[in-house]
């Protein structure tokens, strides 16, 4: 199992996506078939893309993901990520933590931060990780298909400014299902702790944060923010679906 902590480098949402157009408008399963329908210039990446679709992507999903803008598809994709308990979700959450706690407007280290990732196995039991460099960019794979892109030109991480709605909503979701066991309409108390949590995941500054959660709640009735004396909280009455978001 320990292998399982490698992201695969080659794995990249276009590729996933190609993955999947294949497979819903071509009715295929077999990887060898999809492999055989796909252009000549990413079969050579195929198989790795296939690893992380099958990680993070059931079949029932591919209708509704592939009615996705490409925005809200990679986003989609980094929220499957992030959220996965696949080991390979451990590993995408750990460099994004060391992203935003170590590496604001700085440009990025991959050997600095696989030892950090090795670092943070040992102390917390985990022996033997597969995990490199490689590991590394296969994670940047997906946190820079992000629109606007936290990676710059000049490989610097930044925390940005905005993004979509629904990533916020989708980070709620990850509260709800990792503090309450997907057990909606339960009251989450915005504390600092969340609110850091939310902002690391979505990748963006906390001064930003107040007017995109305003947003959300603006767009999806479901989601309900309120402010008293003890702060702000959050109630996700249910579930969201793709309904609601294509």
């Amino acid at each position: 199992m320990a292998g399982g902590y490698h992201i695969r480098h080659n794995a990249k949402p276009e590729v996933i996506r190609k993955i999947l157009e294949v497979m819903y408008y071509n009715n295929l399963s077999k990887r060898d078939e999809i492999k055989n329908s796909l252009p000549q210039h990413i079969k050579t990446v195929i198989d790795e893309s296939i690893i992380i679709k099958n990680k993070i992507i059931s079949n029932n999903e591919i209708e509704n993901l592939l009615e996705m803008d490409e925005i809200t598809f990679n986003n989609y994709l980094h929220y499957r990520m992030y959220s996965s308990e696949e080991p390979t979700g451990w590993s995408y959450r750990n460099v994004i933590d060391i992203l935003y706690n170590e590496y604001c407007e700085k440009k990025i280290n991959m050997l600095d931060i696989e030892q950090k990732i090795k670092e943070q196995a040992l102390e917390e039991g985990i022996e033997k990780i597969s995990f490199s460099q490689n590991s590394v960019r296969g994670a940047l794979n997906f946190i820079s298909s992000l629109e606007p892109n936290p990676v710059d030109d000049n490989n610097i991480f930044n925390l940005r400014n905005y993004c979509q709605p629904h990533l916020i909503l989708w980070g709620i979701d990850y509260i709800y299902n990792k503090q309450w066991d997907g057990e909606y309409d339960s009251l989450i108390l915005l504390d600092d702790e969340k609110i850091e949590e939310l902002c690391k995941f979505a990748m963006i500054d906390r001064d930003n944060f107040d007017s995109i959660l305003k947003q959300c709640d603006m767009i999806y009735n479901f989601l309900e923010v309120s402010t008293k004396l003890f702060g702000k909280s959050i109630r996700l009455n249910r579930k969201w679906t793709f309904g609601d978001i294509i």
